[in-house]
């Protein structure tokens, strides 16, 4: 990151812009920002092999790392860069099974937030804006 960008969300528009490289749990994930305001989000995802279970389908864990992770950008989207957050509970429900190859639609968005915690909420919809699974996400903010 460059030293002059203080906020999450010059980060997060610099990332959209590619000028900082994504996350190492980004391109595990395939996960790909596409849009940010402040305390909202909106990636995309596209699992793959990689992330299926084996019965051959894609993993729940794949939703609600999506999730969670959408979550967090949303926060991070409030935040100064330098400002550590990390996630003390997430509640996932799922409603429909993913596909690999398909893209996915994760958006995020903060509910509340106080100096020292965040409820954040986020949808992972399908290409035709179905509900596959939402999740809400309370984190603890440092700093």
């Amino acid at each position: 990151m460059t030293d002059s960008v203080t906020s999450g969300l010059l980060a997060l528009r610099a990332l959209i812009r590619g000028e900082i490289a994504p996350s190492s749990i980004a391109q595990t994930m395939g996960l790909t920002a596409v849009d940010v305001e402040p305390g909202r989000i909106v990636l995309e995802a596209r699992p793959d092999e990689r992330h299926l279970n084996p019965a051959g389908a894609v993993h729940g864990g794949f939703a609600a790392t999506c999730l969670d992770g959408a979550a967090a950008l949303a926060l991070f989207s409030t935040l100064e860069v330098t400002a550590a957050h990390s996630t003390v509970d997430l509640n996932v429900k799922y409603v429909r099974p993913l596909n690999a190859g398909e893209t996915y639609h994760v958006q995020g968005w903060v509910v509340e937030r106080t100096r020292s915690l965040a409820i954040c909420d986020a949808l992972l919809l399908n290409s035709a804006g179905k509900l596959c699974a939402k999740a809400t996400t309370t984190f603890v903010i440092r700093g």
